[in-house]
């Protein structure tokens, strides 16, 4: 006779085991999380490299379009109660030299290589130049 009480804490198969509602939402649980903290790593990795390959560019495309705005600001600012146009144009450089506008993805290869001059910025610039040439400024 086999006694029944052999095995007071255990499943009947490991079968049983396997099949657990807990288990599974546990394993389904661990599992997920799992997939995420690789997600967030490979992301944190691959983030600081691309930053680091895109910065310079940036950087670059900044410090133009903060030249432009600038300019447009100082001669919008002496000159711009006597020319319409001026204020106009400083409201729209304002408008098309947005940071989203500039590194937008439509602006690059592939890569997020920028081979040729930025199509905004050589606007912008020579827009600037003509108000300069205009009240005697120094040109960029």
């Amino acid at each position: 006779m086999s006694n029944a009480w052999e095995d007071v804490w255990g499943s009947d198969s490991d079968a049983e085991v396997e099949q657990s509602p807990d288990l599974l939402k546990l394993r389904d649980e661990h599992s997920k999380r799992g997939y995420l903290d690789g997600i967030v790593s490979s992301k944190e990795d691959n983030l600081q490299q691309g930053f680091d390959d895109g910065f310079p560019t940036g950087a670059q495309l900044g410090k133009q379009v903060g030249t432009i705005i600038g300019i447009l600001l100082g001669l919008q600012a002496r000159f711009g109660d006597e020319d319409e146009d001026l204020r106009k144009a400083y409201i729209n450089a304002q408008k098309e030299l947005q940071i989203n506008k500039v590194l937008s993805k439509s602006i690059f290869d592939p890569n997020f290589d920028l081979h040729e001059k930025h199509p905004v910025i050589i606007k912008w610039t020579e827009i600037a130049n003509v108000y300069c040439k205009k009240y005697h400024v120094a040109s960029i």
